[in-house]
């Protein structure tokens, strides 16, 4: 490989917060690997999903692990390190009956990020007659922001990643999904194995370093660890049942 090396994040974020958010990280491994590492952003998941389609992306790719195992099954990409802990998707809701069920949204305002995000697949396979749903809005901008338009009553719940709900003790948690592999840094069929390896070391060792705490503080990540590709063989099930592959 020559020249810089192209790392895309997905769109959870609009790209001036995502530059916030992930430069610590590219900071962190430019420093440690020696590698020419540039941070790649999209501007949505629309743009994000034809890049994909096209396999026109970048050969580093920090993504959830549905479309992880999506490029593992369909490009030949690598998951190379994961999170410790896995990841979960919670319906929450500011006003709900004592014991919510997943019915009494059918109908209502359900805030969340655009599909193909995780949060967005999940919720709509809790919903499978099309004719008793929510009103999905995926307008939010981040899960943060899921959340922030539920405050503003623009909706009646959210769905959002394990780590935003646990800041909300004061919200409703109404259903919550199975545990899944958190995020996942692949490396696509042309990345040498030395330039694996580096990151594999670099990432697995990221939390013992007091000087790049800020890395993994705006990523709200404890630590990461190797991926096994054999844990990501059908997550690409997630896409089944929207988009046509």
């Amino acid at each position: 490989m020559t020249g810089p090396i192209e790392l895309l994040v997905n769109p959870i974020y609009l790209p001036d917060q995502a530059e916030l958010v992930y430069q610590p990280l590219i900071d962190y491994l430019r420093e440690v690997t020696g590698l020419d590492l540039r941070l790649a952003t999209v501007r949505n998941f629309h743009r994000y999903w034809l890049e994909a389609r096209r396999d026109d992306a970048a050969p580093l790719i920090l993504e959830d692990s549905h479309m992880a195992a999506w490029r593992m099954n369909n490009h030949g990409y690598t998951p190379l390190v994961t999170t410790q802990r896995p990841i979960t998707f919670s319906l929450l809701a500011s006003n709900a009956s004592m014991e919510p069920s997943l019915d009494e949204f059918v109908g209502k305002r359900v805030s969340t990020l655009p599909s193909p995000s995780l949060g967005f697949l999940i919720l709509s396979s809790w919903y499978d007659n099309p004719l008793q749903q929510p009103v999905i809005l995926s307008n939010a901008s981040s899960w943060l922001d899921a959340v922030e338009i539920v405050f503003s009553m623009e909706a009646d719940a959210a769905i959002v990643p394990r780590g935003i709900a646990e800041k909300y003790p004061n919200l409703v948690t109404v259903a919550t999904s199975e545990e899944l592999p958190g995020m996942t840094l692949s490396a696509g069929p042309g990345v040498p194995e030395s330039v694996r390896q580096a990151l594999v070391e670099a990432m697995s060792v990221l939390h013992e370093n007091p000087d790049h705490h800020a890395a993994l503080f705006e990523l709200d990540v404890d630590r990461f660890v190797q991926a096994d590709p054999a844990d990501y063989t059908d997550l690409d099930r997630w896409l089944n049942n929207i988009f046509a592959l």
